[in-house]
């Protein structure tokens, strides 16, 4: 429940409890059990399937899809003979998005290190002074550093203007900057020849934005995208 509860946007304190997503109110009361939840704000509870469809202002079955797809849950819903090879798909699935994930993760690493090396380089040259002020070299070292600096900005989230929230605020119906982080830095990793995303996750990620733009309070917020 708590998991489902954070993925949503919601952050419980020690003792479990949350702002009611269905009401204002100052003070968090909104409980969080293992599997379950209770509003005491407005008497309501059920499990998080329930807590699912209420807070994105969807029915069960599809709060259902959205679990399984935001979680990659191993878990099918047709019912069907297909059983057994939907969940295989969604298992290699699965474990294609994780490989993709962590291939990420380590190119976004790599470049960050190596952009800190190099703003490291230049800013010593400059204060060393290893080169005439306003010469050709100087000039260069300069304009190196300012990129560098204003990749890893990008690359490190650090810029508050541009990416205040990584993470959605559904009970407000604020989006996460996320999706656009995201894009960024992708675009960096490509130019620099250290990540490649393929157009089918490019995609993804620009439906994400989309989604994420068009968050309201009250409205129907469901959106399958797990990039």
């Amino acid at each position: 429940m708590q998991q489902v509860a954070e993925h949503l946007g919601f952050k419980p304190d020690r003792a479990g409890f949350i702002h009611s997503p269905f009401k204002e109110e100052r003070t968090a009361s909104c409980k969080l059990y293992k599997h379950s939840f209770y509003d005491f704000a407005t008497n309501t509870g059920g499990d998080l399937i329930k807590f699912t469809a209420l807070v994105l202002g969807v029915n069960n079955w599809k709060a259902s899809q959205y679990l399984i797809q935001a979680f990659s849950l191993l878990i099918s819903l047709s019912g069907g003979t297909d059983r057994k090879g939907e969940i295989e798909r969604r298992q290699r699935e699965q474990q294609r998005r994780e490989e993709r994930k962590q291939e990420f993760k380590a190119a976004l690493l790599d470049e960050i290190d190596r952009l800190k090396r190099w703003t490291d380089i230049y800013r010593a040259a400059l204060e060393k002074r290893l080169y005439e002020p306003f010469s050709d070299t100087w000039s260069h070292c300069i304009n190196e550093l300012q990129k560098a600096e204003y990749k890893l900005d990008i690359l490190c989230a650090a810029d508050q203007g541009a990416y205040r929230r990584m993470k959605p605020d559904m009970a407000a119906g604020l989006s996460s900057d996320r999706p656009q982080w995201l894009l960024d830095t992708l675009a960096i990793l490509a130019k620099d020849g250290t990540f490649q995303a393929t157009q089918s996750e490019l995609r993804e990620i620009q439906a994400q934005k989309n989604f994420e733009l068009s968050r309201l309070p009250g409205k129907d917020r469901i959106c399958n995208i797990t990039w």
